[in-house]
């Protein structure tokens, strides 16, 4: 008897994972769907080797197809086989709410590398054009919003994702809150630990950019050290806390200032006050759109550090 050939997700071409009907099954996360579309293509694959690709019983692959099991799919761990099992391209798993498989989302840095770094002001583009780095700092201390907070690492949780943006972090606090929202909810196939970084200096020694939510007086230490270097600050002045201080600060001087655009300048203040009665909603839009306005600063300086 001749034993089949095992099939190669590798050969699946690039347009597969753009139909329509593929794309819809990804952002619904209906592997019911996506796993018929994929046998009916590719005749060569079978239900046992889908099993065998993503670590699966071949009773659940056939359930899937067959549709006595629910199609639509929750578990991240689930989801995350069948991405690395079927070889899924870094649009697609990003559709179905996992990070690239080539996520940037920390590194290690020795005592050469950082002591190698520029004291002085510098674009967004600490580790080259292709990979910018930004520290995030901040905590929840006394007089922080806490709800804001929780906003604010879902939202960076998904630029950092999807920017492959490298981050700089302490041991504790903000940043590392949203290392572990990544690797809890979108599961990089890489990201196995987060890397934090001791000493304040180092924290933001080769960051351009630093953003701060919310914060004690060691975040405080942290941004006055920025301040004092040079670097491009964006504080989330509805978290209260050191961020609401620094925006403030910001505010009133232009020479602390002066990199920001007048658009920049007009979306901090939109991100600067909550209101006693603002909702879920109204939380999550301050949020997004300072988060937006990162991802726009963070575009604009690779658009300059190319030209």
């Amino acid at each position: 008897m001749t034993r089949r050939k095992m099939f190669d997700p590798g050969s699946v071409p690039a347009s597969f994972w753009r139909e329509q009907a593929v794309q819809t099954a990804l952002a619904r996360r209906d592997i019911g769907n996506l796993l018929r579309t994929y046998l009916s293509t590719f005749a060569d694959c079978t239900q046992t080797q889908l099993a065998l690709l993503t670590e699966h019983d071949r009773s659940d692959i056939s359930n899937w197809v067959r549709g006595t099991r629910l199609g639509q799919v929750t578990d991240i761990g689930v989801l995350t086989r069948i991405a690395e099992g079927m070889q899924l391209p870094d649009d697609a798993r990003m559709l179905m709410g996992l990070a690239p498989a080539d996520a940037l989302v920390t590194s290690v840095r020795d005592e050469r590398e950082l002591a190698g770094a520029s004291s002085g002001r510098r674009r967004l583009d600490g580790s080259g054009p292709s990979s910018p780095r930004i520290a995030i700092c901040g905590s929840r201390s006394e007089g922080v919003e806490d709800r804001v907070v929780d906003a604010a690492v879902r939202s960076l949780a998904r630029l950092v994702m999807i920017r492959r943006l490298r981050v700089n972090h302490g041991p504790v606090g903000v940043g590392i809150e949203v290392m572990t929202h990544i690797a809890d909810h979108y599961q990089p196939p890489g990201l196995r630990g987060a890397v934090a970084i001791f000493g304040r200096r180092n924290v933001i020694a080769d960051a351009a950019c630093v953003v701060v939510i919310g914060g004690g007086p060691g975040t405080r230490a942290e941004t006055d050290l920025a301040l004092a270097m040079g670097k491009q600050i964006l504080p989330l002045g509805a978290s209260g806390g050191t961020a609401s201080a620094v925006l403030h600060q910001l505010l009133r001087s232009e020479s602390r200032s002066d990199w920001l655009e007048g658009d920049y300048l007009a979306a901090l203040r939109q991100c600067a006050s909550l209101s006693s009665g603002a909702s879920a909603t109204d939380i999550e839009q301050i949020s997004d759109d300072f988060v937006e306005m990162i991802d726009h600063l963070v575009q604009s300086n690779l658009g300059d550090a190319s030209a």
